[in-house]
C-alpha cells in the first residue's frame, strides 16, 4: 500500500518497531549479506580476496545505475542524484581495492567475461547467501522502493545498524557464526591479514596505480591500505555509532550508503538529536511514481529481436560497457592514463541507457527496453 499527501514524499506503509529496538531484536525476513568466513593468511590469499573485492564493488554498479537511469530527473532528481552519488563512491572503492592489489604485486583482472555478473543472480562468490537460507539474488530492475529495501539496503547493511527512531524493519544479524555477516567484516579480515603480512609486501611506489580523482590516493604503505579499507567500509555502512560516512569535519560527512538508501525508502532525511540519538526528520526525500520509466526486469540481449532498433541500441550500450571494462583493466595493468578513457565512457553509458529506455518493449505493453550490461569481447 502506498500513501501520499500533497507536498509529501510517497512512502511505503511499513510496521514500525518500538523506539530503541535493535536490528537483532527484529524478525528476520531473509539472509544478511555474508561471505564464507575464511580469513586470508598468505599473500596470495590476500590477492585473491582483493580481486573479489574489486568484483564486488563493480557488481553493485549495474543494479544501482539501472535504477538511477530509470528515474525522470525532472520529477525525481533528488533520488537520482543520491543513487548516482553512491555509485560514484562505489567506483572510488573499486579503484581503491584495485590500487591495494597493485601495491602488493597483484594484477586486477577486469577485462574478462567472468568479471561481469549475471542477472538475476548472486553477487560474486555467492556473497549474501548463507547455508540453509534462501539465496540472496540481485535483480536488474528500474527504481522502486521495494528494490531499495530488499536489494540495495541488504547489500550495504552494517553488522549492527544504528537505531533510527521511527524506523522501518531491518534485517537481523546472522546467527551462523562461521560466516561473515557483512561486506565490512570481509574487508576487515583483508585489513587484518595485511597487518600480519606487514609493510614488506607493499611496493612503496605509486607505479601502476590510479589516483587523483574521486578522492583516490595512492597506496604506498600498510597504513595507506588500511585507511583506504576503513574508508570503504565507513562510506558503505557508517560506524557502529553513527550513520554518517565520515569521522570528522570536512566534505565526507554525508550519510553512508545504507542510510542514504534508508532515507530514500522512508522518504525522509536522517538527523542527529541533541541527546545523540538519530531520527527521521520532516525534511522530505520526494518520490513521484509517475517519474519512473517502467522497465523490463533482468533483460538479456536475446530478448530483443535480431536486427531491431532495440537490439542495435542494446548492443551499442554493451559495447560502451565492455570498452569501459577494458579501459579500467588497462588502467590498473600498466597504463594508468587510460582512466581518462574510462571516465568518458561512464558518461556515454548514461546517454546510451536513456536512449534505449525510450523504446517500448515488444510484447510487454507499458514496459520499456533496458540495458543488459553484458560483456562483448
Amino acid at each position: 500500500m502506498m500513501t501520499e499527501s500533497p507536498g509529501q514524499a510517497t512512502v511505503a506503509a511499513r510496521p514500525v518497531p518500538a523506539a530503541g529496538a535493535k536490528a537483532t531484536d527484529l524478525p528476520k525476513r531473509g539472509p544478511s549479506l555474508v561471505v564464507r568466513a575464511k580469513p586470508p593468511r598468505t599473500l596470495d590469499e590476500v590477492r585473491v580476496n582483493l580481486q573479489l573485492a574489486v568484483e564486488l564493488e563493480h557488481a553493485t554498479l549495474p543494479a544501482y545505475l539501472q535504477a538511477a537511469y530509470s528515474l525522470d530527473e525532472a520529477k525525481n532528481g533528488v533520488i537520482a542524484g543520491m543513487i548516482i552519488g553512491i555509485a560514484m563512491q562505489e567506483m572510488e572503492h573499486f579503484c581503491q581495492a584495485a590500487n591495494i592489489l597493485v601495491a602488493i604485486g597483484g594484477h586486477p583482472a577486469i577485462d574478462n567475461p567472468a568479471f561481469v555478473p549475471s542477472y538475476p543472480g548472486g553477487l560474486p562468490k555467492n556473497i549474501g547467501t548463507q547455508p540453509g537460507q534462501q539465496a540472496f539474488i540481485v535483480h536488474l530492475r528500474g527504481f522502486s522502493l521495494d528494490q531499495v529495501e530488499t536489494c540495495f539496503m541488504v547489500i550495504e547493511e552494517p553488522a549492527d545498524p544504528v537505531d533510527i527512531l521511527d524506523s522501518a524493519p531491518r534485517l537481523a544479524a546472522s546467527d551462523i557464526k562461521d560466516n561473515y555477516r557483512t561486506i565490512g567484516e570481509f574487508y576487515d579480515d583483508i585489513s587484518k591479514a595485511l597487518g600480519e603480512l606487514g609493510d614488506g609486501v607493499f611496493s612503496g611506489t605509486a607505479d601502476g596505480q590510479v589516483y587523483g580523482m574521486f578522492g583516490i590516493k595512492p597506496i604506498l604503505t600498510l597504513a595507506d591500505a588500511q585507511e583506504a579499507i576503513a574508508r570503504i567500509v565507513r562510506e558503505g555502512e557508517g560506524t557502529p555509532t553513527s550513520p554518517e560516512e565520515g569521522t570528522g569535519g570536512g566534505d565526507d560527512n554525508g550519510m553512508a550508503h545504507y542510510y542514504s538508501f534508508y532515507e530514500i525508502y522512508k522518504g525522509r532525511k536522517i538527523a542527529r538529536a541533541p541527546d545523540g540519538s538519530w531520527y527521521f526528520t520532516d525534511e522530505l526525500v520526494p518520490f513521484d511514481p509517475a517519474g519512473v520509466q517502467i522497465l523490463i526486469d533482468d533483460p538479456r540481449q536475446a530478448d530483443y529481436a535480431a536486427g531491431s532498433v532495440a537490439a542495435v541500441q542494446s548492443e551499442a550500450f554493451n559495447t560502451y560497457y565492455s570498452n569501459l571494462l577494458k579501459a579500467l583493466h588497462r588502467s590498473f595493468n600498466g597504463s594508468p592514463d587510460k582512466i581518462n578513457d574510462a571516465i568518458g565512457l561512464m558518461f556515454d553509458l548514461k546517454i546510451q541507457a536513456k536512449l534505449l529506455m525510450q523504446l517500448p518493449m515488444d510484447g510487454q505493453p507499458g514496459k520499456f527496453c533496458a540495458p543488459t550490461w553484458q560483456y562483448i569481447p
